[in-house]
């Protein structure tokens, strides 16, 4: 928290209204490559049908978790380029290396690289919930 106390200016940087932007861009491309994203299951016939919504579901979430760490790794970045502290430099290789795990288990990018995973099915979005939960936490206790 930062007081105003007379003869200081008022922190310029990030607010809080970051928060609903930067979730309102994730979800939005989440909806835009669920939609463009062909079906990974079409030749799996046998499959239930809850497995094309809960694959819809983990590439929505996945895309707001991926946004999410972007938006961290930025302002981490320039917290370390503002201070210099070596915390903040341990910190965004934290988040580059969470984005880079994210991004290899990308629903989008299996798809490309051989059959998409099918063993978890409707609980493959389970623990995207907590992550991006963790993630909104963090970017909203970074953004005071």
């Amino acid at each position: 928290m930062t007081s105003n106390q007379p003869g200081q200016t008022p922190r310029k940087g990030p607010t809080k209204i970051w928060l609903p932007v930067i979730l309102t861009i994730g979800l939005l491309l989440g909806l835009a490559a669920s939609y463009l994203t062909p079906n990974p299951f079409g030749f799996w016939r046998f499959l239930p049908p809850d497995f094309q919504e809960a694959f819809v579901l983990h590439t929505i979430l996945s895309t707001m978790s991926v946004v999410l760490l972007v938006a961290l790794a930025v302002i981490y970045l320039k917290v370390y380029a503002d201070t210099g502290a070596r915390f903040a430099l341990g910190i965004t290789v934290v988040l580059v290396a969470l984005l880079i795990q994210s991004l290899f288990q990308y629903p989008l990018i299996l798809n490309q690289v051989g059959p998409f995973p099918k063993g978890q099915g409707p609980f493959l979005s389970y623990a995207d919930f907590f992550t991006i939960a963790a993630y909104t936490l963090f970017l909203y206790l970074s953004l005071e």
